[in-house]
């Protein structure tokens, strides 16, 4: 069918709408995936001069427009110094706002911080909530940080009941979403801890 040209011109304005809407957006992914390009020195199989400076920006254009993961990486950027001043108050920030959109490696890393206290308040109430979600969400390293904490009493009572259960968790972590926080890296010490605990506690 062919249309009339007063036609056409409103379907080349509907499309350009469609256009800017998707790039609109888009825009968080777009930013994302630049800033990871030049934290990796590689883009979807092209490779680029690796610039760190470059990584930040991107990412902190996605981390304010929402983007979890972007975040995340920005919140390791500053707790590390990598392509920013180190500034753990920084990261602590943007660790705490992809933690609030339930994104796993936030929940994590920011628990470790505040468990140890490192460049915040120590917070070991708030600390063990994280970890918890983190290992909620299916994160492996987050189940084994749990059953740590419990079999040594780190900020809890001993408990090697609770331990055994952590570890166990850890193990169907891993074999059930290997591919997920690097579980299947995991999966080994996982097992091992959970037979070791079982031993102590059968």
């Amino acid at each position: 069918m062919k249309l009339s040209p007063r036609s056409s011109r409103k379907v080349a304005l509907l499309l350009a709408c469609v256009a800017l809407l998707s790039a609109a957006l888009l825009r968080d992914r777009i930013a994302f995936e630049l800033g990871y390009a030049y934290a990796h020195g590689d883009f979807h199989g092209w490779t680029l001069t690796r610039d760190d400076t470059q990584a930040v920006a991107w990412l902190t254009r996605a981390a304010e427009l929402g983007h979890a993961r972007s975040q995340y990486l920005l919140g390791l950027s500053y707790s590390r110094g990598r392509g920013v001043r180190q500034d753990d108050a920084e990261a602590e920030r943007w660790f705490d706002l992809a933690a609030s959109q339930s994104y796993a490696p936030a929940c994590f890393h920011l628990a470790w911080m505040l468990h140890k206290g490192e460049g915040v308040a120590h917070d070991e109430a708030r600390a063990q909530r994280l970890m918890a979600q983190a290992a909620g969400l299916g994160m492996s390293a987050a189940s084994l940080a749990l059953g740590r904490f419990h079999e040594r009493g780190e900020g809890v009572e001993k408990d090697a009941v609770a331990a055994l259960h952590w570890y166990t968790q850890a193990v169907e972590s891993s074999h059930l979403h290997p591919e997920l926080f690097d579980n299947a890296h995991f999966a080994e010490q996982a097992v091992a801890t959970r037979e070791r605990m079982r031993v102590v506690n059968p």
